[in-house]
């Protein structure tokens, strides 16, 4: 039976993020009406904002992986 799509888990085990994609390590920002982060672009090196994690495009043009390093990884 399909799952609907508000059951349906589809985490990093199943489809793994491109290992290809330059990382960004994002810092939280609190805005006055929510969670946002900012990272230090792979490519330009200039600060990006964004709203959420995961694959992203910066104003300049790269495409990297916004994400936190894992627990007790060398960042």
């Amino acid at each position: 039976m399909p799952q609907a799509t508000d059951d349906a888990h589809q985490g990093d085990g199943l489809f793994p993020a491109d290992p290809s994609l330059p990382v960004a390590r994002p810092l939280p920002v609190s805005t006055s009406g929510r969670l946002e982060f900012i990272a230090r672009c792979p490519e330009c090196r200039d600060w990006h904002r964004h709203v959420g994690l995961g694959e992203k495009d910066g104003p300049c043009g790269a495409h990297y992986r916004l994400e936190f390093a894992s627990k007790g990884a060398a960042a």
